[in-house]
Parts: C-alpha cells; sequence; structure tokens
C-alpha cells in the first residue's frame, strides 16, 4: 500500500485528501504490477523554485520511506499537480520494484543529460496517467460522499 503524508501546508494549498489519491495509486501499482507495493511517502513544500523531488530516508536502500518536496512556484494547475506527484511516486517505484535508484545526479554532465536518463524518461511516462487517475481519485471522492450520504459508515 501506498502511504502519502502530506504537510499541512501541501494539504492547504492543494485541497487533495492524500488517503483517497494513496488509495488510488496503490490499487492502480499493484493490480499492474501484481506484487505488494509498500512505501510511505511524506510530501512537503519544495523549497527550490521550480523544482519538485523525492529522495528515500531509509539508509538501506529498502524502498520504503520517502521523502518528496513538491514545486510550488508555478503553473498550480490541477493537473500539474497530480502529474508532479505521479513522476516523483514513479522514482519511488523504481527503487520499491525494480531496485533501481540513482542517487548521483552529479553524474549527468548537462541537464540533457539527465533529462534523457533512464529514470527520467520513465517517470516522464508516469505522467501520461494523469488524466486517468484524475479521474479516478474524482469518482473515488464521489463514492466516498455518496457512502456517507447513505449512511453506509453504520449499521442500520
Amino acid at each position: 500500500m501506498v502511504i502519502l503524508e502530506p504537510s499541512q501546508g501541501i494539504k492547504k494549498v492543494t485541497g487533495i485528501d492524500f488517503d483517497v489519491l494513496g488509495d488510488v495509486v496503490s490499487m492502480l501499482y499493484m493490480n499492474t504490477h501484481r506484487k505488494p507495493v509498500d512505501f510511505v511517502c511524506k510530501i512537503h513544500k519544495s523549497r527550490d523554485p521550480g523544482v519538485s523531488q523525492v529522495t528515500y530516508t531509509d539508509d538501506g536502500k529498502s524502498g520504503t520511506k520517502f521523502d518528496m518536496k513538491l514545486d510550488q512556484t508555478s503553473r498550480q494547475t490541477r493537473k500539474f499537480v497530480f502529474g508532479s506527484i505521479l513522476h516523483e511516486l514513479r522514482h519511488c517505484c523504481q527503487l520499491n520494484i525494480w531496485n533501481y535508484w540513482s542517487d548521483d545526479v552529479s553524474k549527468f554532465k548537462t541537464y540533457e543529460d539527465y533529462f534523457d536518463s533512464k529514470e527520467e524518461k520513465d517517470a516522464r511516462k508516469a505522467e501520461k496517467m494523469t488524466s486517468i487517475v484524475i479521474k479516478m481519485y474524482d469518482n473515488a471522492m464521489k463514492a466516498k460522499k455518496l457512502y456517507k450520504e447513505y449512511g453506509l459508515t453504520k449499521l442500520g
């Protein structure tokens, strides 16, 4: 299960229910990969303008604990925010599922080398899922609301 732990600032700025988004992403990853995809990702505002990034926080590279810094300075459309989250979560999957992680960005001589790297190409592919993930999220939010409206949270 993918557990997303946003800071209060991220919750306020995005308005996203990260419990529901975590459930949607978990369902997508686990059904597609047919294996448990378990990690926790804390999400904070990025202090670097125009930069979103994710780092692992567990010393052993077990691929279960990550910190995401989410860009809050440019293009704050809903699609941009969801796309950025999906891009960074794909980097988490690269370590969690395939044990692939490149911590040394200094190995890239130019921005083009970084942009054309295997991990970045892969993460950009994940962004193509943005529209469908937004639809899944919206439907999950609608179902959650109806579940409560129909009084299904208690017996009787």
